[in-house]
This record gives structure tokens, C-alpha cells and sequence, in this order.
């Protein structure tokens, strides 16, 4: 259902929502949000990705653009116990490379970052990896 609601900035780069709206939308201290800007519409998109309580990683991976290289990314972070809260890939022109951004909840995970590291670098499919630890 969609709701519409006038808010004012209290001050540079902060909007306050009604509390009945942010508890919907699961706006607590502590949770996730992708926020997508399109800055030529001046536009933007608010997307809970996680409450609070996960640990949470950002990867990048470039790697082989052929089918079924993203199963084999996924099958492995379902391998390890770790969910994939977001991701997104793209084509890199016509390298032959995709790009794949993810966001993933490494609370139940049965490895280490170092570990998870080294068994996505050993797929052969990946050409450049990047993980990084969310706040």
C-alpha cells in the first residue's frame, strides 16, 4: 500500500517520518536501508535490507559473464550458511566480464571472512574480488 506524506528537512540531510510510517517500514535504530539517488530526478528510493542484529558484508566481484557463474557464486554463500540480502550484476561492455555487487548477512556463517575469500577467489570464474565489512 502506498502512503504519501509531506515531511520538512529539520536540518541539512535529515527528514523525519511519522513514527507509525517508520515503524512500518521498520525504520529502528540499528536497521539497513539501501538508498538508491538518482540525482538528474532528483529522486530517491529508501529499501530496508536488514534489521538490525546482522553482520553484514558488501562484495564486488567481477568475473566471467556466462550462465551460471552467479549460481555457483550463490551456491557457495548457501554452502557457508550466509544470505544474500541484495545483489545486482551487470554486463562489463564487451569484455566478457560481469560485475556483480552483493550484500550479504554473514551472522550464521560457518567460516571466517579469510576463508569465504579464498573459496571465491578459488572459482575460476572470478577475475577481481572485493569484500568489505558494513558499520
Amino acid at each position: 500500500m502506498r502512503h504519501y506524506e509531506l515531511v520538512r528537512v529539520k536540518e541539512d540531510g535529515k527528514l523525519e517520518l511519522p513514527k507509525d510510517l517508520a515503524y512500518e517500514l521498520g525504520l529502528v535504530k540499528g536497521a539497513y536501508f539501501l538508498v538508491e539517488v538518482d540525482t538528474d530526478l532528483k529522486e530517491a528510493h529508501l529499501e530496508r535490507v536488514a534489521l538490525p542484529g546482522k553482520r553484514l558484508v558488501e562484495v564486488e566481484l567481477v568475473v566471467e559473464d556466462r550462465p551460471g557463474v552467479l549460481a555457483k557464486v550463490s551456491g557457495l554463500f548457501g554452502r557457508y550458511g550466509i544470505n544474500i540480502l541484495f545483489n545486482e550484476s551487470e554486463e562489463l561492455n564487451e569484455l566478457g566480464l560481469a560485475a556483480i555487487v552483493a550484500i550479504i548477512d554473514v551472522s550464521g556463517s560457518r567460516v571466517s571472512l579469510e576463508e569465504l575469500e579464498r573459496a571465491l577467489l578459488e572459482l575460476g570464474e572470478v577475475r577481481e574480488l572485493k569484500m568489505r565489512e558494513v558499520d
